[in-house]
Order: structure tokens, then C-alpha cells, then sequence
């Protein structure tokens, strides 16, 4: 139940009059010739003037010398009968000092509804602007030193990635010699040394992983270098076409087929191309001695995303070796003999954010895996 002493106790203009009292803001009324009619004690805290020393004179007085043309311009709206809402200017008060202030003013009308002057609310905002102005100067100053370290984050990565890209591809042409007169040798005097020739067959092979190596570091570094232009693309034409051309996925090496329909997607092709096949290489590749590949490929839509799968009955994957499986250099104990470098999966990681696509795995041990890459579908026209 309301107070009945509160505020009908006190007459309407009483109440009002002490709301204004009260007001920590400064509550000033003027006529139209810009003399203060009235003069609260906010006022006199904002401002600094006794009542007394304001009212009667003009309002001039508080106005910096090169802000006096403001006062005729707030006159003149009000006069037309408009409101002057959260104007921020600034003001002097008595001992000088210059202040930021809000003003609101209104105009006040007779009971004929002439308009006879106004009223102020103004309202100290220096400090509030000191601290928006500390605020914008400091987001200005991590502003620029966020650009200038990605300045030289960008610089010291293309640096990086041109020195990998150099050292990768200069390796590539010693190591062909290396790996091409070691086969020379075994072709023109193996039989001459038969106690050398599974030392010279371990250089040969250990020259064609390095040189694996060396491409895949090439192709991912390519990956992070290069403009990837996304369009759509007819996924189930590329898997077909990919799948045909490689004798390997058929028997009697393996078995990869596609499931049904492939749903097109938004990306690169020669990315997604690389994915692919990376993706059937382990496939294929990662199976129990003795076991023939079974790979299938499908698709499914959630929303406007395609997730394309790539199904496998290899040895599966154990929970802690899915967690940094598409780490470059990654693998796991389990792919112990197994012929790889470790760069294949994180590819396909970095392939597919460029495309603005996501991986993942699907897998158990003994229990073959699913791996997926999740790309923007195409809107139906």
C-alpha cells in the first residue's frame, strides 16, 4: 500500500520544488533574453556562482569566449518550441576553470502557451570525458600496436615460409643425385658387391622418404602462401574422377567406392582434390597385414554445410592419438611401419580452413575410422 504521506503530503509545487533542491545536476531556468529567472543549489555546485550572483544576470557569463554564438542558436530553437536534448559543450565556471557539460533544455510556455523562456539541466561531464578520452586513446594505442605486430608476425611468417619453401626445394635436387647414382650403382656393379647392396637399397629407399617429405612440407607450406579462390564444385564428379585415374583404389590393391550421391560443395578443387587423396592414401594404406582396403565415400548435409566422409576398415585410432592427429609431423605409435612423414593430415587440416572448413575423425581401435571435412554447401538455385 502506497505511503499516504509521500508525496501527496506536500503541495504539487512544493514537491517539485524540492526535487530541484535536491538535483545534483544543475537546474537553471532564463528568459528569452537569456537572464537567469532561477538558480538551484546544484547549480552552485556545478557551476561554482551563489544564487545570488547569478540570478538577474545573463548567461553569458558562463560561457567560454568562443562559445557565445551557442546561446543565440539554443534561443532560437527554443523559440521555434524545440527541445535541446544531451548537447555536449562546455562552460567556465567561477574560479575559471572549464568544464564538459550535458545540457537538456526545454522551453517554458504561459497558460496561453507562449513560450516565455526556458529551462536547463546541465550536468558535469568532465570527468566521464576524461575517461571516454583516456579510453580512446588507449584502444587507439592497442590499435596500432596490434597492426604493428601483425605486421611483423606477417613478415616474419612470409620470411619464414619463403625460407622453407627455398630450403625445401634446393634439398629436393641433391637428394635426387643421391638417390639416382645409388641406383646406378646397383643397376651397374650390384653384383660386384652383394655385401653392399642392402646398404645401398636402404639409401634408396631412405631417399625416397625424404623426398616425400620434402613435398609434402612443399605442399603445406604452398597451402598457407598461395590465394584460394572458392567456388562450387561438383564433389562427386571430382571423388569419381580421382578414384578412376588411381589404379591403386581398385582390385586387387583395395576397394574405394562412392556411396551413393555426392552433395556439392563451396571450395578450391586442387585443394580439395589434395585432401581427397591424402584422405584415401591412409585409407588404403592403414589397414592390418594381410587385410584388403574397403574405403567408401559419402556425404551428408546439416544446415547449409556438407560434410564429406571418408570410410575405412583400417587399424582404427585410440582416443588420446586423435587429439594432435592433424599436428604436422604428427604420428602416431601405431603407424609404426607404415610409410609416411606425418605432413598428410595436417594438409588436409590446412586445406580446409582455407576453403572455411572444419576436419574431424571418427575412429576406435580394430574399428576402422570415418574422416570428414565439413564445407559450406551449395544454396540451391
Amino acid at each position: 500500500m502506497p505511503d499516504p504521506t509521500f508525496p501527496a503530503a506536500l503541495p504539487a509545487d512544493a514537491f517539485l520544488a524540492a526535487i530541484i533542491a535536491g538535483s545534483e545536476d544543475a537546474i537553471v531556468t532564463k528568459n528569452l533574453q537569456g537572464i537567469v529567472t532561477s538558480w538551484n543549489p546544484g547549480a552552485e555546485r556545478v557551476f561554482g556562482y551563489a544564487a545570488a550572483e547569478m540570478i538577474g544576470q545573463p548567461v553569458l557569463r558562463l560561457l567560454p569566449a568562443d562559445r557565445t554564438n551557442e546561446e543565440q542558436q539554443i534561443l532560437a530553437r527554443l523559440q521555434r518550441g524545440e527541445r535541446v536534448d544531451h548537447f555536449e559543450t562546455r562552460r567556465v565556471r567561477r574560479d575559471g576553470r572549464s568544464i564538459d557539460v550535458s545540457l537538456t533544455i526545454s522551453p517554458i510556455r504561459d497558460p496561453h502557451g507562449k513560450i516565455i523562456g526556458a529551462s536547463k539541466i546541465a550536468r558535469d561531464i568532465t570527468e566521464l570525458k576524461e575517461a571516454r578520452e583516456r579510453l580512446q586513446n588507449h584502444a587507439a594505442e592497442l590499435e596500432t600496436k596490434v597492426r604493428e605486430r601483425t605486421a611483423k608476425l606477417e613478415e616474419s611468417l612470409a620470411e619464414l615460409e619463403a625460407f622453407s619453401y627455398s630450403l625445401s626445394h634446393d634439398m629436393r635436387g641433391p637428394l635426387r643425385a643421391i638417390q639416382s647414382l645409388t641406383e646406378i650403382v646397383v643397376a651397374d656393379s650390384g653384383e660386384k658387391i652383394p655385401e653392399s647392396l642392402p646398404l645401398l637399397r636402404k639409401v634408396i629407399a631412405s631417399a625416397g622418404r625424404l623426398d616425400r617429405l620434402i613435398r609434402d612440407v612443399l605442399s603445406f607450406a604452398q597451402l598457407s602462401r598461395s590465394e584460394i579462390p572458392l567456388s562450387p564444385l561438383p564433389t562427386d564428379t571430382l571423388a569419381r574422377e580421382l578414384i578412376r585415374e588411381r589404379p591403386e583404389y581398385h582390385a586387387p590393391h583395395a576397394d574405394v567406392q562412392v556411396e551413393g550421391s555426392l552433395l556439392p560443395v563451396i571450395g578450391h578443387q586442387a585443394s580439395l582434390t589434395q585432401c581427397l587423396t591424402n584422405l584415401i592414401d591412409n585409407a588404403v594404406k592403414f589397414v592390418a597385414p594381410g587385410a584388403a582396403p574397403v574405403v567408401r565415400l559419402f556425404t551428408t548435409a546439416h544446415g547449409d554445410r556438407v560434410r564429406l566422409h571418408v570410410r575405412d576398415n583400417g587399424i582404427g585410432i585410440d582416443p588420446a592419438g586423435r587429439q594432435q592427429l592433424f599436428a604436422i609431423f604428427h604420428r602416431l605409435p601405431t603407424s609404426r611401419g607404415y610409410e609416411g612423414t606425418g605432413v598428410g593430415l595436417a594438409i588436409v587440416r590446412k586445406a580446409a580452413l582455407r576453403m572455411d572448413g572444419t576436419v574431424g575423425v571418427e575412429s576406435a581401435p580394430g574399428l576402422g575410422s570415418t574422416f570428414w571435412i565439413d564445407l559450406p554447401g551449395v544454396t540451391p538455385a
